[in-house]
Order: C-alpha cells, then sequence, then structure tokens
C-alpha cells in the first residue's frame, strides 16, 4: 500500500512539472532548443505547410493570432485586445484581465484620459502588421523622412526565441529591414509581468523599464529620434529633437509598442507627420499613452 502511495505521488509530481514546463513563460518560443524539441510542430508541418516556410497558417499574422489573438489559444497576451488572460499559465506573468503593456492591435485596455479606471476602447493608431509604410526618421542626418518597408510580426520579434533565452519580448536584436549596423539586446526582467500598471497619480509607470536598452533598440528603426539634447543635429526635418536616449526619457516613457486608445485635441491633432501630410484629427495618436500631449504635461507641468 505505502509503494503505491509512493508511486501515485510521483506521478503527480511529473504532472505538475509538466503542467509548469508547458506554461513557461514564451512557450514554443524557446531559443536552445533541444535535439528532440517538441516546439516545431506548433507552428510547422513538414509536407502540408500552407506557406513557403511551411506554416500552419495562411500567414505569419494568422499564425501569431492563433495563439495570441482574440481568439487564440496557448498564449495568455492577447495582443489584438491588448489583455492579459488566463489561458494556459495560470496568471503567473501579470494580472489577468488588465492591459498589456504594448497596448494591442484591435483594441487596447488602457487609461489614456488618467482617469483612475483603465477601460478598453478601439485603438487610434498602432504599428500597423502587414502594411507598408514609412520609418519615419530612419536613416542618416539628412536622409529625408525615412525609408518605406512593410512590417510584420517577426519584423521586432523573433519567433524561434534569442539563444540563451535573455532577451526582452524575444525582440530581435536588429529588427528586419531596419538597416540597422549594430546588435542591440534589450535585457530581459525578472519579473516577466506583460501588464501595464500605473503610478500613484494615475499615469503609466515605465519603472520596468529600468536597466532596458530600449531606446537604443526603437532608434534602430528611427534611427534620428535618438538624441541626448535638442541641439541642432544638422538634419533639415529632425533638426531639434526632445532628449530620448537610454540615459534620459526612454521612447516607452510616452509611446506605447502595439497600439493605443488615447485620443487628440484641436491642436494635438493637427500636428503634422514628418513629411508635410496634415494631422488626421482626434485618432491621430502617434501610439502615444495618454490623450492629446499629456505625456508633455507629466514632466512639464504649468507653474
Amino acid at each position: 500500500m505505502r509503494r503505491l502511495l509512493l508511486l501515485s505521488a510521483l506521478a503527480l509530481l511529473l504532472v505538475l512539472l509538466v503542467v509548469t514546463t508547458a506554461a513557461a513563460d514564451n512557450g514554443p518560443h524557446q531559443g536552445d532548443f533541444t535535439s528532440t524539441t517538441d516546439a516545431c510542430a506548433g507552428c510547422h508541418r513538414a509536407h502540408r505547410g500552407q506557406t513557403d516556410k511551411l506554416l500552419v497558417e495562411a500567414t505569419q499574422t494568422d499564425l501569431c493570432l492563433s495563439c495570441h489573438g482574440a481568439n487564440g489559444t496557448g498564449a495568455d497576451t492577447n495582443v489584438q485586445d491588448g489583455v492579459y488572460e488566463n489561458r494556459d499559465s495560470g496568471g503567473q506573468y501579470g494580472t489577468v484581465n488588465a492591459g498589456l503593456r504594448g497596448g494591442g492591435f484591435t483594441s487596447a485596455l488602457m487609461d489614456p484620459g488618467m482617469t483612475g479606471t483603465p477601460s478598453s476602447a478601439a485603438v487610434t493608431s498602432k504599428h500597423n502588421v502587414d502594411a507598408t509604410g514609412t520609418i519615419w526618421g530612419n536613416g542618416a542626418i539628412g536622409g529625408g523622412v525615412g525609408k518605406s518597408v512593410t512590417l510584420r510580426c517577426a519584423s521586432c520579434h523573433n519567433p524561434h526565441g534569442i539563444s540563451g533565452g535573455d532577451a526582452y519580448r524575444i525582440l530581435r536584436p536588429k529588427p528586419k529591414d531596419s538597416g540597422a549596423a549594430n546588435d542591440v539586446v534589450v535585457p530581459d526582467d525578472a519579473s516577466k509581468d506583460y501588464t501595464i500598471t500605473y503610478a500613484g497619480n494615475g499615469y503609466r509607470d515605465d519603472s520596468y523599464l529600468t536597466g532596458k536598452s530600449i531606446s537604443n533598440w526603437c532608434s534602430q528603426c528611427h534611427t534620428r529620434y535618438l538624441a541626448n539634447n535638442t541641439s541642432d543635429s544638422g538634419d533639415s526635418i529632425f533638426t531639434h529633437r526632445h532628449a530620448t536616449s537610454d540615459d534620459y526619457r526612454k521612447c516607452m516613457a510616452c509611446h506605447v509598442a502595439h497600439g493605443t486608445s488615447a485620443t487628440m485635441g484641436t491642436h494635438s491633432g493637427a500636428v503634422e507627420l514628418p513629411d508635410g501630410t496634415p494631422g488626421g484629427g482626434s485618432g491621430d495618436s502617434r501610439l502615444l499613452s495618454v490623450n492629446n500631449r499629456g505625456v508633455c504635461y507629466r514632466c512639464h507641468p504649468s507653474p
């Protein structure tokens, strides 16, 4: 009888270990695969793939959203709606039903009006996945507004992970089509907290970026947005720039990565694009995390 109980306890322990492993952060994006890995079959089919990359879905975006979408399975991070859900990890990497730090591509659960109560709303601006657009500020001084590229999920994230596993949100050290000369590895965070938090004054807390090289990483694409001060850069368009380097205010102190539900007022919505195109009105939010230019006021309040 004692032997039977011991065997039962061991069997239960093995089950718990398997479940814990299955729910591990980054899921199939392991980075360091074993010689008998099970991860490949989650995304690929050797003889009946739907794309030339042998993916199980018709497009890269469809594949990513099959886990990370509104109707996805297997991933707690629903990047379509910008919500952290309890799908497989028991909520160990964030607050269940809270908003994601990066916002969402269709809607976002955040508090751009600084009301103290986050709510879900349609996004007003986003990084346009599966669309061709201009990378504003890409290239050297005097290089025009930037080059045109088609953005996809894997432009920024490596679906196979980063070797060693020490990279924030499996961000590629060098985004595809960025033209960057050197790698920038953004260190991972020990907490693995995917959900947004707010400081006591209601403003989005960016303390999770401490020690991160996020501005250096963002500027691999938006090259001329990186600056240590507001002195004349010599560029005819991006001439005087707010300090954005990792030593000052990081990019994510003002912007979200995927999509925002912030709205703009008369002046904010009229700000022209770098190529001179007039602003698009209330929905022209430029990935800012607060309505209008509230991100400016947080650091520069009226006297």
